[in-house]
């Protein structure tokens, strides 16, 4: 039987009267890399904030890797990219990396000034993130994420304010990690093309619900 990286079952999320999630079920096997797409306000970023165990459903049960996410518990082997990357504008991309790995010493500074590399920065420069584009903060975002090799990856539009051809670059290395190294990937894009080429499954939020959806390529 294949094992699940994701389980949810019969998950409800509302704020006040707005019902985002109503009896929601969904298993994604690991080793996938699956989609969730839908309009904004429509919730995927909740969605995957309750993966990660930093919001509680209203009701029901959400499991990572085996183990239900409940108050005070996180997925451990996980990278991930959310909406509000909380990096120190005063400090060096390389610092800002190295204050989040003291946090579980998991990546020391051969890794971190590896994939800093790998995503297109520089690690030896001293400028702050704070005078970063946006693009090149997307870049450390995923740095941050794959840093310490995790083996499941949960990524927020992870390629907004990338241009086409980094976006592309970035699309071979997301399924180069899943092909090669077995990592599973979760992630949420309003470009067409990255859900496409790289989700096995996807589905879409609609109706509070979630509907497995065919997505093909645009002739």
């Amino acid at each position: 039987m294949m094992e699940n990286i994701v389980e949810l079952r019969h998950v409800s999320k509302a704020y006040k009267d707005n019902v985002l999630f109503q009896d929601i079920s969904l298993e994604i096997p690991k080793g996938d890399i699956c989609g969730i797409v839908g309009v904004n306000g429509s919730g995927k970023s909740v969605l995957l904030k309750m993966i990660c165990g930093l919001v509680l459903p209203d009701a029901g049960e959400i499991y990572v890797d085996g183990k239900k996410m409940d108050k005070g518990n996180f997925p451990q082997d996980i990278g991930v990219i959310l909406d509000c990357a909380g990096f120190l504008p005063s400090e060096t991309g390389l610092k800002n990396l190295s204050i989040i790995a003291g946090i579980r010493k998991k990546a020391g500074r051969e890794e971190l000034e590896e994939v800093m590399r790998m995503v297109g920065l520089d690690p030896a420069s001293k400028l702050k993130v704070g005078k970063y584009s946006l693009g090149m903060k997307q870049r450390l975002s995923i740095a941050q994420a794959l840093m310490e090799k995790p083996a499941f990856l949960i990524l927020d539009e992870p390629l907004n304010a990338i241009d086409e051809d980094t976006a592309c670059e970035f699309r071979r290395l997301f399924l180069k990690l899943n092909e090669e190294k077995g990592v599973s990937i979760l992630m949420t894009s309003h470009n067409r093309e990255d859900i496409v080429e790289l989700c096995r499954h996807v589905y879409r939020i609609a109706g509070h619900g979630l509907k497995a959806e065919r997505m093909e390529p645009e002739m």
